[in-house]
C-alpha cells in the first residue's frame, strides 16, 4: 500500500490537465502542500503487464516528464565487490538456496546510467525501457541530445500495487535495467520503437546560467541520515559524518576541503542552513531520520524519497531548494534489493546522491557524485578488453579511492573545459581552443597545473608562449582531446597516474557538457604523442613536451603542437573557449623564447583514429568494437572430453574475451580452457604434457547461454601477437560437442581477423590424442593494432605508467617507478619477517604490501621459503598502491620483477636477487605478489587483510592474500614469510 501522503503528492502531481507552472523552478521553491499542475495527459490502454498475471490488460496513461534525470552509479571497492563475487559464485553452484535477500544475483553487477521521470512536484518515476531503448538513451545523454534534467519524453504511467503496507514485494531491477523495482508509486515505460525527446523549454533557455551558479559561490549540502524501521543503520553518528563531510571536529581531508582547493576557492561546501534549519540538525549539516520501512523490503531508488519526506517533515520546507539546500546526499546502511554493487549513485546535473555503507565517509567518493550532480561524467581508461569506466586515476572521476584520507585529487582537462565552459574557476584567457590546420600549424604554450592556479598569472609576462591550464584541440567533430599539466602538488597531491606530466584526454559533446572521457597519454619531458591524418588534413599532429620544471610554484611544462613537421611560427591569436572573449597575449616577452624556434617536434605513429564518430567515441585508439565469431555452418557431431585447436592472428592483435562451444548435456560441469603462444605441435609435449601449457586461464563451471552454449569468460584476455600462433585446449568432466576435421592443421575458418585451424580431440586432459577436430561454438573477440614505434624513457624519481600506448590489457594502469637506485645509502640491511621459521601453509601465489617509513626502500633481493626443493618458475610482481586500488588479478596491472627457473629450500629460506628493484617511496605503500607453480609457504595470520604484522626499523609489512593459481581468484589471508634485503635513500 503507499502511504498516505505520498499516495496524495502523487496524485496530484498526475492529474490531468491544466498548464505547467509560470516558473520553471516553481516546484523547487514550493512549501509542503503546495502542488504544481501537471501537463496534460491522455488514457490510453496498453498491453503492458508489469506486475500483474500474464495476458491481463492494465491501464496505462500517456504521460510528459517534466524532465528525464539520468543517474550515475560508482562502484564498489576491488576488495568488496571481489569477497562478494567469490561468495556469489560459491553459492550459485551449491544446493543451498536460501537467501535473506531475494535478489541476490544482482548484488555484483550495476548498470551503466540509469533513468529516472520527473514527476510535477519532484516526485521521479523509474523508467522501463528495453535495452536497445536504454542504449539509445545513453548515447544521446553522451552526445549531448539528452541533458539530463532539461530534456523529456512522453511514457506510458502506470500504477504500481503494492503488497504490503512497507512497500515490500519481490522487485526485480533499478531505473536502468530493463525492468524496474516494483515499490515505486509509479512507473513509466517508454513507448514502443524508437526514443523521441524533446525539451522543457524554459529549463532549456535558463540551463546554462543554472549550470554556472551550480559551480560557483557557497553551495549548501545537506546530508541524511537514514535508519530504516528494523534499525538498519550508517555505521557513524552524525557528529562523525559532519566530521567527514564538512571539517567541523577537525578533519581537515574532507569534500567540502577539496571542492574547494580543486576550484581555488570559487565553489564552497557549507553545512550552515542558518539558525532557524540549524538548530533542528542533528549535527551540523546532518540529519537524522527513521523511515517506516525495511530496507530488506524496498531498493534504494524507494528509500530516499521517504527519507526526504521525514527530514520535509521534521524541516518544515520542500527539498532541496524549498529548504536552501544545493545538494543532499542520502545515507543509508546498505542496498539490499534492486540490483546493488555499486558504492553510490548521484543523479545527473541534478542534487541528490545516495551513499551506502560507509562510503559516505570516503571524500573521493563523495566529491566524485557531487561531480556527477555538477553533470560530469566518469573518467575512464581505454585499456583491457573494454573500456574501463573508472581507471582514470589522474581525475576524480576515475575513482581513485576508496579510503576515508585521501581528498587531494582534482579534475582532468576534458573535465576542467566543461567546467570552464559554463565560466567557472578559471579566467578564459587560460582555456585555449587550437583549430589545428595548415594556417596555424605550430603553437607553443606554457600549461600550469590546475593545483597552483593561483599562480598563473606570474607567467603572463615572463614568456611569448600562451599561458594555459587547458587546451582543447578541435577535431572538427564532437569528439575532442584536452591537453593539460597534471602537476601533482596541494589539492592535486593525491593524484594516482601520470604525476608531473602532461596528460591528453578525449571526450565527446565537444568537451561542453555530460560525456564520459578517455584517457589517451601521459607525456614526461621529452616525449611525444602523435595524431595521424589530423581533423581530415592528411597531416600529422604532434603534441611535444620540451620542458617539465617543478623547482619553484608554480611548476610548468613547456609544449609543441605542431602540424605535418611544422617549425615556429608567428603565433596567432588563439580561439578561446566556447562563449569565451579573445584572449590577451604579451606581445613583448621579458626575455627569449624558452622554446627554441630550430626545434622540430619528434613524430612517432598515432595511436588515435584517422576520423572520428559524431558523437562519444565507442572504442579507444587502435582498438576495435567487440567482434563475434560463430561456426554456425559446422556440424557437432562428435563428441570428447578435450579439444585443442590453433588460432593464428592476421593483421592486428586479436584479443579473445570469451570463448562459447556446446556440451553433450545441458548439466553443469567444471571447465578448463589452457593457452600458449606457438603451434601445440611444436612444444616439448605435442600439446600432451601439462608443461606445455601455462596455468589454466579458466577452470570453473561456465554460464549457459540463451541458445544452449556453455560461454567461459576468461579469468585474463588471450593476446595473440600479428602473424602469430596460439593453442587453445578445452577440457571438460563431461562431453564437449565438436565436428570432426578434414585435416589436422589446415585452416577450418578465415574470419579475416584470424584463421581457425582443425587441431585434435582428446579422451581426457593430456591423455589419447582422438580424432581431427574443429571447434563448434563462438569466439568474442576484439582487434588492437599498436602504432607507437619508440618506448619513452622513464625517470627515475617519477611515479608514472608507460606513456604511448596505454597497455592494452590493463584495466588498472602500470604507475611504476623505473626501480633503479640512484645514490643513497648503499649499504645492504636484510630483515627476516618473525613468522619465518613458522610457516606451514603453502599456496602458488602469495600477494601481500608494504608500506614505506621516513625513508626510501629499495628491495633488491628477496628470501622465499619453498614447498619442495624441484625446480620451478618463479615470478615476482609489483604495483605502486594497495592491489585492492587496481585489478589485482589482471597479469598486465602490475610490474613483473623477476621470472626464473629455481629450486627453492624446504623450510629455509632461499634468497632471488630480483631483475629490476622494488622501490617503495618515503610514507607509500606497494603490492608485491610472488608465484611459484610448486609453492610457497606462509602463515595463517591472526590479524585482517593489510593489518600491520612484521616491522623493521624502515618498513610495515601487511597480511596479503593467497591465490589458488597465478592471477586467479584470492581464497586465503596470509602473512608472507621471508627475506627482505634493501637499502634506504634519505
Amino acid at each position: 500500500m503507499w502511504t498516505k501522503p505520498l499516495a496524495a503528492l502523487l496524485l496530484s502531481c498526475i492529474a490531468r490537465g491544466g498548464t505547467a507552472a509560470a516558473n520553471l523552478f516553481d516546484d523547487e521553491n514550493e512549501q509542503i502542500g503546495v502542488a504544481a499542475e501537471a501537463p496534460k495527459t491522455h488514457r490510453s490502454r496498453a498491453h503492458y503487464n508489469l506486475f500483474d498475471a500474464p495476458g491481463e490488460e492494465e491501464e496505462s496513461e500517456r504521460y510528459t516528464c517534466k524532465s528525464i534525470v539520468a543517474i550515475a552509479y560508482s562502484s564498489r571497492q576491488p576488495v568488496e565487490r571481489r569477497e562478494e563475487a567469490k561468495r556469489l559464485r560459491k553459492k550459485k553452484h551449491s544446493t543451498d538456496t536460501s537467501s535473506d535477500d531475494d535478489n541476490e544475483e544482482l548484488v555484483d553487477q550495476h548498470p551503466e546510467e540509469g533513468f529516472v521521470c520527473e514527476l510535477e512536484g519532484g516526485s521521479i518515476a523509474p523508467i522501463e525501457a528495453t535495452s536497445e531503448q536504454l542504449e539509445e538513451m545513453r548515447a544521446a545523454l553522451s552526445n549531448g541530445t539528452l541533458i539530463s534534467a532539461v530534456s523529456t519524453m512522453e511514457v506510458d504511467m502506470f500504477d504500481v500495487v503494492e503488497e504490503d503496507d512497507e512497500l515490500g514485494g519481490d522487485d526485480v531491477g533499478v531505473s536502468g535495467w530493463d525492468t524496474p523495482p516494483k515499490s515505486h508509486s509509479k512507473s513509466a515505460k517508454v513507448p514502443p520503437g524508437p526514443i523521441h525527446l524533446s525539451s522543457n523549454s524554459r529549463r532549456l533557455v535558463e540551463h546554462p546560467q543554472r549550470r554556472l551558479n551550480r559551480l560557483k559561490g557557497v553551495k549548501k549540502l545537506l546530508v541524511i541520515r537514514m535508519t530504516d524501521s528494523e534499525g538498519r543503520e550508517p555505521p557513524g553518528d552524525a557528529v562523525y559524518y559532519s566530521n567527514k563531510f564538512f571539517g567541523t571536529s577537525g578533519d581537515t581531508e574532507t569534500p567540502k576541503a577539496q571542492i574547494y582547493g580543486c576550484s581555488n576557492g570559487a565553489m564552497e561546501l557549507s553545512p550552515d542552513f542558518g539558525s532557524d534549519l540549524n538548530d533542528k540538525m542533528t549535527a551540523d549539516g546532518v540529519l537524522d531520520v527513521t523511515i517506516k520501512s525495511s530496507l530488506k523490503k524496498i531498493s534504494t531508488e524507494d528509500a530516499w524519497p521517504l527519507a526526504q519526506k521525514e527530514a520535509e517533515d521534521i524541516l518544515g520546507c520542500k527539498l532541496p531548494y524549498g529548504c536552501g539546500a544545493d545538494h543532499v546526499a542520502f545515507l543509508m546502511e546498505d542496498c539490499h534489493k534492486g540490483g546493488c554493487g555499486w558504492a553510490a549513485y548521484a543523479y545527473i546535473d541534478w542534487w541528490p546522491s545516495v551513499f551506502v555503507k560507509d562510503y559516505g565517509a570516503h571524500p573521493a567518493v563523495v566529491t566524485h557524485e557531487l561531480g556527477h550532480n555538477l553533470n560530469m561524467a566518469h573518467s575512464g581508461w581505454t585499456g583491457a578488453s573494454r573500456l574501463v569506466q573508472y581507471a582514470d586515476h589522474s581525475c576524480a572521476m576515475g575513482n581513485p579511492y576508496f579510503t576515508d584520507y585521501h581528498d587531494k585529487i582534482c579534475f582532468n582537462p576534458a573535465k576542467n573545459f566543461q567546467i570552464a565552459n559554463s565560466g567557472a574557476w578559471y579566467d578564459e584567457k587560460y582555456v585555449i581552443t587550437l583549430n589545428m590546420n595548415s594556417d596555424t600549424p605550430y603553437r607553443e604554450l606554457r600549461f600550469v597545473g590546475v593545483a597552483e592556479y593561483d599562480k598563473v598569472a606570474q607567467y603572463d609576462s615572463e614568456t611569448n608562449e600562451d599561458i594555459a591550464v587547458v587546451v582543447k584541440l578541435e577535431t572538427g567533430s564532437a569528439v575532442d582531446f584536452f591537453v593539460g599539466f597534471n602537476r601533482k602538488t596541494g589539492q592535486n597531491s593525491h593524484n594516482k597516474l601520470a604525476s608531473d606530466e602532461v596528460t591528453i584526454i578525449e571526450a565527446g559533446a565537444n568537451g561542453e557538457s555530460y560525456a564520459q572521457s578517455w584517457f589517451t597519454a601521459g607525456l614526461a619531458q621529452d616525449e611525444s604523442h602523435s595524431f595521424s591524418k589530423w581533423a581530415k588534413t592528411n597531416e600529422e599532429l604532434v603534441v611535444k613536451v620540451v620542458n617539465i620544471d617543478t623547482s619553484e610554484a608554480p611548476g610548468y611544462a613547456d609544449v609543441i603542437i605542431a602540424l605535418g613537421g611544422a617549425t615556429k611560427s608567428p603565433t596567432p591569436v588563439p580561439t578561446p573557449a566556447p562563449g569565451t572573449s579573445s584572449p590577451s597575449i604579451s606581445s613583448s616577452p621579458s626575455h627569449a623564447p624558452i622554446i627554441s624556434p630550430s626545434m622540430v617536434p619528434s613524430v612517432s605513429p598515432t595511436l588515435m583514429p584517422s576520423t572520428f564518430p559524431s558523437g562519444s567515441p565507442s572504442r579507444p585508439p587502435g582498438i576495435s568494437p567487440t567482434k563475434k565469431f560463430s561456426t554456425k555452418d559446422k556440424n557437432p557431431n562428435q563428441k570428447a572430453k578435450g579439444i585443442m585447436y590453433q588460432v593464428q592472428a592476421e593483421e592486428a592483435d586479436v584479443k579473445i574475451e570469451k570463448i562459447s562451444f556446446k556440451t553433450k548435456d545441458d548439466k553443469d560441469t567444471e571447465v578448463q580452457v589452457y593457452f600458449q603462444l606457438g603451434a601445440y605441435e611444436s612444444f616439448p609435449g605435442g600439446g600432451m604434457d601439462s608443461n606445455d601449457w601455462e596455468e589454466p586461464v579458466f577452470d570453473d563451471i561456465p554460464d549457459r547461454t540463451s541458445d544452449g552454449l556453455r560461454e567461459v569468460v576468461l579469468d585474463e584476455v588471450l593476446t595473440i601477437p600479428k602473424g602469430e600462433t596460439a593453442s587453445i585446449q578445452i577440457v571438460g568432466k563431461k562431453e564437449i560437442l565438436y565436428e570432426e576435421g578434414d585435416k589436422e592443421f589446415a585452416v577450418a575458418a578465415d574470419t579475416g581477423d584470424f584463421k581457425m585451424i582443425t587441431g585434435r580431440s582428446t579422451k581426457k586432459l593430456f591423455e589419447e590424442r582422438l580424432k581431427d577436430a574443429d571447434f563448434v561454438g563462438e569466439i568474442t573477440y576484439h582487434t588492437y593494432t599498436a602504432k607507437v614505434t619508440s618506448t619513452p624513457s622513464l625517470s627515475p624519481s617519477s611515479s608514472k605508467l608507460p606513456t604511448l600506448p596505454p597497455n592494452d590489457d590493463s584495466t588498472s594502469p602500470s604507475m611504476l617507478p623505473s626501480n633503479r637506485p640512484s645514490g643513497g645509502d648503499d649499504t645492504p640491511k636484510e630483515y627476516d619477517t618473525p613468522n619465518a621459521n613458522d610457516a606451514g601453509d603453502n599456496a602458488k601465489g602469495i600477494m601481500f604490501t608494504i608500506t614505506s617509513k621516513s625513508k626510501e626502500v629499495r628491495i633488491t633481493d628477496l628470501g622465499i621459503i619453498g614447498k619442495d626443493d624441484k625446480e620451478s618458475d618463479l615470478w615476482v610482481y609489483y604495483q605502486n598502491d594497495y592491489y585492492t586500488e587496481f585489478d589485482e588479478l589482471n597479469k598486465d596491472a602490475w610490474d613483473e620483477v623477476l621470472r626464473k627457473k629455481v629450486a627453492l629450500v624446504p623450510g629455509k629460506i632461499f634468497n632471488v636477487k630480483l631483475d629490476e628493484v622494488i622501490t617503495i617511496p618515503a610514507g607509500e605503500t606497494v603490492s608485491v605478489y610472488v608465484v611459484s607453480k610448486k609453492g610457497v609457504l606462509y602463515e595463517k595470520p591472526s590479524k585482517n587483510e593489510f593489518d600491520i604484522y612484521a616491522q623493521s626499523g624502515d618498513f610495515d609489512v601487511r597480511v596479503g592474500t593467497t591465490t589458488k593459481k597465478e592471477f586467479q581468484q584470492p581464497e586465503k589471508l596470509a602473512e608472507f614469510a621471508g627475506r627482505f634485503v634493501y637499502q634506504t635513500k634519505g
